[in-house]
């Protein structure tokens, strides 16, 4: 049977892999914990649930911000959630509230996912919904597959 990592801990090392290269954590979220930085929409900012987008990891490194949706397995469904966030303006209010202090003059949406059989396929038939891709591997470590715009260039792995 094949070992598999949980999306905490994917979002663990990547946190670790992150602060390892001098991003600084702005916020995350464990599966479940509600810790996290809920962005509402636009057409619902009242609304506790309907809508909203809870990024697994929000880090900002040289006025670069980037989030983070991770997951176990590879799903369709959480890259168009990331190209939401890219292309339309519907969170735009949320998400400028939630980086208020934070200097910034770029934003990068990404995913991180489990390293299994054919992700690595499966994440570069989607690439026009993504800014960048990273796996995790069993033993924590981190691989980037996908990064438009260079934004991990300076980053080393953390194994």
């Amino acid at each position: 049977m094949e070992r598999c990592l949980t999306e905490e801990q994917i979002t663990k090392a990547i946190i670790n892999w992150l602060n390892s290269n001098n991003w600084e954590i702005i916020a995350y979220d464990f599966p479940q914990s509600g810790t996290g930085l809920v962005l509402h929409p636009s057409s619902c900012p009242e609304s506790k649930n309907k809508g909203t987008i809870i990024p697994d990891i929000i880090s900002v490194r040289e006025k670069t911000v980037i989030f983070f949706e991770n997951k176990v397995t590879f799903s369709l469904k959480d890259f168009e959630k990331i190209n939401k966030l890219r292309v339309t303006n519907e969170y735009l209010v949320s998400i400028e509230e939630v980086l208020s202090k934070t200097p910034y003059n770029n934003i990068k949406y990404g995913i991180g996912l489990a390293n299994k059989k054919n992700v690595k396929k499966r994440i570069l038939l989607h690439l026009e919904k993504i800014d960048f891709a990273v796996i995790c591997n069993l033993d924590g470590s981190i691989e980037v597959v996908y990064d438009k715009d260079n934004v991990f260039n300076k980053c080393q792995s953390t194994k």
